[in-house]
């Protein structure tokens, strides 16, 4: 009866111990993905809106607008990034670089956040959400250009390699004739009748 308990004890352990763990990984997973993360930037930019939309006189209105601005800038430009992979437009290092300023436009956002309502100036804050607006307009530009640059097609590409194969040919051609020498292109370095006609 003892060795029935213990062992019964030891599957309810494991049993209880698989499903925290399960448990613990589904929302781990929940809480890290696309669909719960841009919800939870929308209920922050809904707060901050109606923050910026109140009659009342509310100090550092101006810091509600600027975390709104950086978070539409993040979405215009994260879906901008989005259509050029898809399109297969060489990006380079920009969604590395893209990552790294979404991690600093959500500590600026959260930074203006806290002074939404708040006596303090925070002219160093808003200094940085200015430089980091700059700096999103223009990575979107340059995705932008990169976008419009059209894609190589195989004919393109073969028919550069004609044009460069019969550019080679007619170099190699001429360098010959000149190699030749006068006596061999007639008198005064002048070509034959014949030779002109071919």
């Amino acid at each position: 009866m003892l060795e029935f308990l213990t062992v019964a004890a030891l599957v309810a352990l494991l049993v209880v111990g698989l499903l925290v763990t399960i448990t613990w990984l589904v929302l781990r997973r929940l809480l890290r993905s696309r669909l719960v993360v841009t919800g939870t930037q929308l209920v922050a930019d809904g707060m901050l809106t109606l923050t910026a939309c109140r009659l009342r006189p509310t100090p550092n209105r101006a810091a509600a607008l600027q975390a709104l601005r950086i978070s539409r800038g993040h979405r215009l430009l994260r879906q901008r990034v989005t259509a050029a992979q898809r399109a297969g437009v060489h990006l380079g290092d920009v969604p590395t670089v893209l990552s790294r300023l979404e991690v600093e436009g959500r500590r600026i956002r959260a930074g203006l956040g806290h002074l939404v309502g708040s006596p303090t100036a925070g002219h160093d804050l808003l200094a940085q959400a200015d430089r980091h607006l700059g700096s999103l307009a223009s990575l979107h530009e340059a995705v932008g250009t990169a976008m419009l640059v059209p894609a190589a097609d195989e004919s393109l590409a073969r028919d550069a390699e004609e044009a460069a194969l019969g550019l080679r040919l007619h170099t190699a051609a001429y360098a010959e004739l000149i190699r030749m020498g006068p006596a061999r292109t007639g008198v005064g370095g002048h070509l034959p009748r014949r030779a002109e006609a071919s």
